[in-house]
């Protein structure tokens, strides 16, 4: 994983995020009639979720992954109290809450956690996308291929929140898919990568929930994706009959049909995310940050880059260095 993919991913990440913000948990009727489709960035002033933040704004998705590998590289490893530490002052410097984009599992354990509750234990509830979501800083953070190691460094990125069967299947999926595609995989080996890491996540919760299998929709995605001729169909069929909501098991499988469907495409991705419905900035950089990893590189409009670097004030040349020196210490 050299330093020009890395920016490139992180890059992904934030376009994404920014690009769903505004059509976060917008029907998919209403982003049809609204938008037809998202290929620019939207004014949050046409939101219903986020009209009180600026143009091309990113929200927890690439906040809460700048955190984390800012805090990851500088300590030098992935611990579950210094993870839950790192997210309570990013929820603080944000005002997270406030601004009404921190999800539900995440909400409730940080609370717990400031209450003093023990963090190995506040995430024994957690089912929401929170951890899939934040998984990117997870992968980037573990140097080499030790896949015991990213094992390890997935459960402590997401024990505090989201310590449950749906989240760890889930993440742990995207985690073992994205760093096959780093090793540059063809889809159907990341894909069978992340059935692999779903069925670890299964093994590795504390119990089993009574919910959908995150591997089971993915494998069925496969089949039928060759019947799709449009990536709107392709997205009627995520948002009707899957779901497209803040539940993990939801937004795994949406990604993963996304990258099946763009697979190097990165721009594509990033606009059939913020065109599903539901939790669209999340499927966004998610699918985005896949397909980047595949591709070793995006084709994000320089104009959207731009804008979405400028507003948010990022330094991914600073973050992607910071980043190649963690790999290099820690071979």
């Amino acid at each position: 994983m050299n330093q020009k993919t890395i920016k490139s991913v992180l890059e992904s990440l934030a376009v994404g995020d920014a690009a769903g913000m505004p059509t976060e948990f917008m029907t998919r009727q209403q982003i049809k009639e609204r938008f037809g489709s998202v290929d620019r960035l939207i004014p949050p002033e046409q939101s219903l979720t986020h009209s009180n933040l600026k143009f091309a704004s990113v929200t927890d998705d690439t906040e809460q992954n700048v955190y984390l590998i800012n805090e990851y590289c500088k300590k030098g490893r992935i611990d579950v109290k210094e993870t839950a530490l790192c997210l309570l002052r990013w929820a603080k410097e944000t005002d997270a809450e406030g601004i009404k984009y921190i999800g539900p599992s995440s909400l409730k354990a940080l609370k717990s956690i400031e209450e003093g509750e023990d963090p190995h234990k506040t995430g024994i509830n957690g089912t929401t996308c929170g951890g899939i979501m934040r998984t990117p800083a997870a992968v980037i953070c573990t140097p080499g291929n030790d896949m015991e190691s990213l094992v390890n460094n997935v459960l402590n990125c997401l024990i505090s929140t989201h310590n449950t069967s749906t989240a760890l299947e889930a993440a742990m999926a995207y985690a073992f898919a994205l760093k096959k595609a780093f090793e540059g995989a063809d889809p159907d080996e990341i894909t069978a990568a992340a059935l692999t890491g779903a069925k670890t996540g299964m093994e590795k919760a504390p119990y089993r929930m009574c919910a959908a299998s995150s591997a089971d929709r993915i494998k069925y995605l496969q089949e039928i994706l060759p019947g799709f001729k449009t990536g709107d169909e392709l997205l009627d069929f995520l948002y009707n009959i899957y779901g497209t909501g803040l539940e993990s098991e939801d937004i795994c499988p949406a990604v993963f049909g996304i990258f099946l469907y763009a697979k190097d495409d990165v721009w594509l991705a990033i606009r059939l995310g913020a065109s599903a419905g539901g939790d669209t900035d999340t499927i966004a950089a998610l699918g985005a940050v896949l397909c980047c990893a595949f591709a070793k590189r995006h084709n994000i409009p320089e104009n959207v880059l731009s804008a979405v670097i400028r507003e948010n004030n990022l330094d991914f040349e600073k973050l992607s260095t910071d980043i190649s020196n963690f790999w290099r210490r820690h071979r």
